[in-house]
């Protein structure tokens, strides 16, 4: 009997786990949409956010959210990122990390922005930008990025949520300058999460 009382506990906090993450994903998704529409904050061109209505997304798959194994790059040189306007940025790999999709080993390189590292609020920012085969069929042709920060309470692994990958805001408006990812952060598989194109 205590089995099945723990079985049917484990079944019920495995469903509570999924439906909290259904809703952190919706509201991360209307947020982002508002933020679309808000003339104030817009990437979109000024003549498009009143027609906007929302932002295509795949749905939600559980699968793109992993818990990635990280290798630390701490000392690792400065690297230039080459950008949309041809010029190049300051970034320093903060780590490798490694995961599993559909039981293909990936690896991500995990870049921190110096400059950026630099403003109040951004000491912790973690920035992701990758390319995988879904580009320029269903996805932005030139790649996607993801956010994240130093985990609080390192355990040498860190979450990537590609559900919450977004396309960078020259996909929108070619007035935005955007970091280009670099030929190492190719995934060789179709990620189909996120934001569509």
């Amino acid at each position: 009997m205590k089995k099945l009382i723990l079985i049917v506990q484990l079944i019920c906090c495995a469903g509570f786990s999924q439906n909290n993450y259904q809703s952190e994903i919706r509201v991360h998704r209307e947020e982002l949409n508002d933020y679309f529409k808000n003339p104030k904050k817009s990437p979109l061109p000024s003549k498009k956010i009143k027609s906007f209505s929302g932002l295509p997304f795949f749905s939600m798959n559980e699968k793109y959210k992993v818990n990635a194994k990280l290798s630390y790059t701490f000392n690792s040189p400065i690297i230039y990122i080459p950008n949309t306007h041809g010029e190049t940025e300051a970034y320093q790999q903060y780590a490798l990390a490694t995961f599993t999709i559909d039981g293909k080993q990936l690896t991500l390189s995990i870049y921190q922005n110096l400059s950026l590292k630099k403003k109040r609020g951004y000491e912790n920012y973690l920035f992701i930008p990758f390319t995988d085969n879904s580009n320029g069929k269903n996805t932005y042709s030139g790649g996607r990025y993801i956010d994240t920060t130093i985990p609080e309470n390192p355990t040498g692994y860190i979450t990537l949520d590609f559900n919450k990958a977004y396309n960078p805001y020259c996909a929108y408006n070619k007035k935005y300058v955007c970091p280009i990812p670099p030929k190492n952060n190719h995934l060789d598989i179709e990620i189909l999460a996120g934001v569509m194109y």
